[in-house]
């Protein structure tokens, strides 16, 4: 452990999961927003490259500030070792990582939280032309496929035809191992964050998101300066609005989520609003959601991290 004074917190960052990159700079970002923290915090930079490298990472550590993205960060496994070895960590615990990791779990997640989710299709079944003929009926066309448990829309495709979708599983099954299908909806995708201060959850300022080129927010849309336009606050009725970020806080209460997350919606006009997926790890990058919308509520980048922080230790 350093010598400095302070709280030693390990920036725990990068990781093997396909958000690697992203994670890369979450963790650097929030590194430097703890380093102006005076003497309060000494950061410690804890880039993860083998999951075996783990434990010799985060023991000994004050706190450990969760940054990975996806895979072992994020399903409850590096939450679980912390658990273990007694380290105070950023964001949710075992339980609710792993349920929000799963999209399908989110799915009951959701349904229990009184908030409507759009229809799916398990792919637990048959072959993918047994799959393939059942979309007309169940789902229609355009369908969106997804993994199970991946994050930051990898593996997400929106397909058009059954021609298309054949070729689609059949790629994405062998990358990315468990899929289901999701009916299309469109309308305004919205993302609600989710942050605990004082001991009440405060739902942020909600955040429209305009994607301009690509089709849906996807990974490149997401991490692209200029892909997306994120409209803040939301462009929607008063009503609507605060119909939202009550679900969003529902949700985090039943997912068990623990400090800050961040919930994302669609809203259709003939369904209304749609719940779908939680995060409970937000990108901490240039252009993720969660800093931004906490930058409309009068919290800056540091403010933000500081409150993570604090809000692991049950000091704020």
């Amino acid at each position: 452990m350093s010598g400095k004074k302070g709280i030693n917190v390990c920036v725990l960052m990068g990781g093997t999961s396909s958000e690697r990159e992203v994670s890369l700079r979450s963790g650097q970002n929030v590194y430097e927003a703890l380093a102006k923290s005076g003497d309060k915090y000494n950061p410690i930079r804890g880039e993860l490259d083998r999951k075996e490298d783990l434990l010799d990472i985060v023991k000994d550590k004050d706190l450990v500030f969760n940054c990975l993205h996806g895979g072992i960060g994020e399903d409850g496994t590096v939450q679980s070792l912390l658990e273990m070895i007694n380290v105070p960590y950023t964001g949710t615990g075992p339980l609710g990582s792993a349920v929000a990791m799963d999209k399908l779990h989110s799915k009951k997640g959701f349904n229990r939280a009184s908030v409507d989710t759009p229809d799916y299709l398990e792919m637990d079944y048959g072959s993918i032309e047994d799959i393939v003929s059942n979309i007309p009926d169940k789902l229609g066309f355009p369908v969106v496929v997804k993994p199970v448990d991946e994050g930051s829309s990898r593996g997400v495709k929106i397909v058009d035809d059954e021609p298309e979708l054949r070729e689609t599983l059949d790629s994405l099954r062998e990358d990315y191992g468990d899929l289901f299908l999701e009916e299309y909806i469109s309308g305004k995708e919205i993302t609600a964050g989710i942050l605990r201060e004082g001991g009440e959850l405060r739902a942020l300022p909600l955040i429209e998101i305009n994607v301009k080129k690509e089709r849906f927010f996807n990974y490149k849309a997401k991490y692209t300066p200029g892909e997306t336009e994120f409209i803040i606050p939301a462009r929607l009725s008063k009503d609507v609005m605060n119909k939202v970020k009550e679900q969003a806080r529902r949700t985090h209460r039943e997912f068990g989520c623990q400090g800050y997350s961040r919930v994302d919606f669609m809203i259709n006009e003939q369904k209304g609003i749609l719940g779908l997926e939680v995060n409970t790890l937000p990108g901490m990058t240039e252009t993720s959601d969660l800093p931004q919308a906490a930058k409309a509520a009068g919290l800056d980048f540091e403010e933000l991290v500081k409150n993570m922080a604090d809000s692991a230790l049950n000091t704020g």
